[in-house]
């Protein structure tokens, strides 16, 4: 019999943390769960060794080696998603974690909402220990309600980049939060027969999953931790020459320079100059790929830039990265929306982070060096929060946050 939550995990070149979360996700004894370990690495022996023991002992994982040839990340990402089996799918990292009791929620969930298409959460964040790092916290909510969220709400805060920081904040991806078989085929079946085609492959299926998907929910309760390693995207944020190596390599790994794709190539906003130009050049892509044709984003994008540019903590990366978009947005729609953006450079000592430990009347703040990796830190997030299998769902179904006059969440990622 198939399980309720297949777990996806691709790789690439980083083994060291590949390990830890692999060794963090068997640990766990739910038994209605797949693993699939998909690496894509420069040498395959070092994981085909390490799987190897795991394989002959845990029936629940599929491992899918490195072939003779690398693969782009987008199709790594598809091997991966087209090996499993399970009613449900999430991705992550090899740097996260994810909670697999998801799929004891999962079963509670959709005996009262069938028509589930699409499940979020709040995720936790967590930088893995490194010499010279910073200290830091993890927020953690002790709340765990769950309501709906609407299809109109999704679209506005993904296409519209309302409410945005430097990315928008509609969640709804396979990368930390889970999506049904239904809908999986749904988008292979009405997008090129294919889970994911741009290279910005968590973003190509949020886009996707927002457009098709017809039933969407989130609880607050935490069920996943997004990893930053040194060797992550996410950990070059701030970092402009470690962010322009990153853009580099992301786009040489791609197989392709998907930036001067016929469609695309004119359009100013190019990855390099940061996170919000990477979302929408893939966004820009989309729509005109697939003829959505929608407008009104533009002054919340450039307000997203002006986020993105205040995560640099010197005034020379401040300057680079300001002029960058200046030079983007002065080409683009004759200059209109270049008044608009307006970033100012916090003196050096306010950018410093405030560091915080202890409970508030919602949840706690934890110092992360209490725990090696980010499946430790779950486990010991997990004694401090409800249960899964404890969690409250309203048995008359489902309501939105103004029925229940709650905060409106989402799967803020």
């Amino acid at each position: 019999m198939a399980p309720l939550l297949s777990i996806c995990v691709p790789s690439r070149n980083r083994q060291k943390y590949f390990k830890k979360t692999i060794e963090a996700l068997v640990a766990s004894m739910i038994d209605d769960v797949e693993f699939v370990f998909a690496d894509n690495s420069d040498d395959p022996t070092i994981m085909d060794g390490f799987v190897a023991d795991i394989l002959r002992k845990d029936r629940r994982v599929v491992y899918l080696p490195s072939e003779k040839t690398v693969l782009s990340m987008v199709d790594n990402w598809e091997r991966a998603v087209e090996a499993t089996t399970g009613d449900w799918v999430v991705v992550i990292g090899d740097d996260d974690y994810v909670d697999p009791s998801l799929a004891t929620f999962l079963q509670s969930i959709t005996k009262v909402e069938p028509d589930l298409e699409a499940l979020g959460w709040m995720t936790m964040h967590y930088r893995w220990p490194h010499e010279g790092g910073e200290k830091s916290y993890v927020y953690v909510t002790l709340e765990d309600h769950v309501v709906k969220v609407s299809k109109a709400d999704c679209f506005r805060r993904m296409f519209d980049w309302h409410e945005a920081t430097h990315v928008p904040t509609s969640g709804f991806s396979i990368y930390h939060s889970a999506i049904s078989r239904v809908l999986l085929e749904r988008i292979r079946k009405t997008y090129s027969g294919r889970y994911f085609e741009h290279p910005v492959v968590d973003y190509d299926n949020a886009f996707k999953v927002i457009c098709s998907g017809r039933n969407f929910a989130v609880s607050v309760r935490p069920f996943s931790i997004m990893g930053s390693c040194p060797d992550s995207n996410s950990f070059s944020l701030g970092k402009i020459e470690l962010y322009k190596k990153r853009i580099r390599e992301f786009i040489g790994e791609a197989g392709r320079d998907f930036e001067n794709d016929t469609d695309v190539r004119d359009f100013p906003f190019k990855s390099i100059l940061g996170t919000p130009a990477t979302i929408i050049q893939a966004q820009n892509w989309f729509k005109k790929k697939y003829k959505l044709k929608h407008e009104g984003w533009e002054k919340n994008f450039v307000q997203a830039c002006m986020h993105d540019v205040s995560q640099y903590h010197d005034l020379e990366a401040f300057t680079l990265a300001c002029e960058g978009y200046r030079t983007a947005l002065r080409t683009w729609k004759n200059g209109r929306y270049l008044k608009d953006f307006t970033p100012t450079f916090a003196h050096e000592g306010e950018k410093k982070a405030i560091f915080v430990t202890g409970f508030t009347s919602h949840g706690v703040h934890i110092d992360t060096k209490i725990a090696e990796t980010p499946g430790k830190l779950f486990a010991l997030v997990e004694d401090m929060i409800t249960a899964a299998e404890h969690i409250q769902i309203d048995p008359t179904g489902l309501k939105f946050p103004w029925e229940l006059h709650e905060p409106d969440v989402r799967a803020a990622s």
